[in-house]
């Protein structure tokens, strides 16, 4: 294999839990040159790793949405001449696209939809393993060994220029904890509420100084946050890109998060990262990389149930603002924290 292209996942956490098998694809064929195929919005995470070549975009709900899009952009996937895909993302539309650009050798699952697109198919693993492993699985169907399975991100210096801008309203960083209120459904998200509370403890009997972070449409979601706050905290809402949020989480003593993308980057920057989980099974999606903490409780109820008709989301509302403090406490002081 001597070009290579990696037909990644489009969402965050899984991009991240993703990473190591680019270097490992490079430690097996070194002089090969890898390429990613990822959309616009996860595309950050892969730019500067030192063992991807390439990041080429494409964007299926957008870009790309249209039957012409498509073919120009197999028109140009072919002119770059890769010999071989992992088709990592279950897409049968970009398994079709790499067959009609001319990769002669196509990587995935074994697959009733995609059967006829691949040229290797490799055994599904079992369901319940983590999705890191359920990725990774996939390379090693194929003879690639991953021994090192820590996620990576790589921040450029002018993403870390960027951070310390942000940040230099705030006097001291030296216990500054970063939250993540928002999830990509509401059922997966701690009450905000509860995220106020929390928040007014740690600044006011810990002297922590508290950042949130997270994108344009999570704005509102933060500013009721902060409303009903009594104690001042900062909100970087949409002033990031992927890279300078990664920077700024790399100046944090803590980051706290529900089960998202965010929390998968803070722990691949080995930042401590404590997860409240709630309807989803923290043994499948849990980060991975540095000192992560997870809270979940049993309320009765199957784990994961991805019920998204619940009304009472017990689960989220059963972790109680003294357990997230208590955990948070001991970060901030310096105790263990494994």
């Amino acid at each position: 294999m001597k070009r290579i292209l990696v037909v990644s996942v489009n969402w965050f956490g899984d991009c991240v839990l993703l990473t190591p098998a680019f270097k490992a694809i490079k430690q097996k064929y070194n002089t090969s040159y890898v390429a990613v195929m990822a959309p616009q919005r996860v595309s950050g995470l892969f730019e500067d790793n030192p063992s991807i070549d390439e990041v080429i975009i494409f964007d299926e709900k957008e870009t790309h949405k249209s039957l012409k899009s498509k073919v120009a952009f197999i028109k140009e996937l072919k002119e770059k001449e890769f010999d071989a895909a992992f088709l990592v993302h279950r897409s049968f539309t970009r398994a079709l696209i790499c067959l009609l650009a001319g990769i002669k050798k196509r990587i995935g699952y074994k697959r009733l939809k995609n059967s006829f697109v691949l040229t290797d198919k490799i055994d599904l693993p079992d369901e319940d393993i983590h999705r890191q492993d359920y990725y990774l699985h996939l390379f090693e169907g194929a003879g690639i060994n991953i021994d090192d399975r820590t996620p990576q991100v790589f921040i450029p210096e002018a993403a870390r220029e960027s951070a310390k801008k942000l940040l230099s309203q705030i006097q001291d960083v030296s216990r500054l904890v970063g939250i993540n209120v928002a999830a990509n459904w509401p059922l997966k998200r701690w009450p905000k509420e509860f995220f106020g509370r929390l928040a007014d403890r740690l600044i006011d009997e810990l002297g922590a100084q508290v950042v949130f972070i997270g994108d344009d449409k999570e704005s509102e979601l933060i500013e009721d946050v902060m409303a009903s706050m009594k104690k001042e905290a900062y909100n970087l809402c949409g002033k990031t890109t992927l890279k300078e949020l990664a920077a700024l989480m790399d100046n944090c003593r803590l980051f706290l998060s529900n089960d998202s993308g965010p929390a998968h980057l803070a722990a691949s920057l080995s930042i401590p990262t404590l997860v409240l989980f709630g309807p989803t099974s923290s043994s499948i999606t849990s980060p991975r990389g540095g000192a992560v903490m997870i809270i979940q409780k049993d309320s009765g109820c199957k784990i994961p149930c991805y019920k998204l008709d619940c009304k009472d989301n017990i689960c989220m509302k059963n972790i109680t603002v003294d357990e997230v403090f208590s955990e948070a406490k001991k970060v901030l002081l310096g105790q263990a924290y494994e």
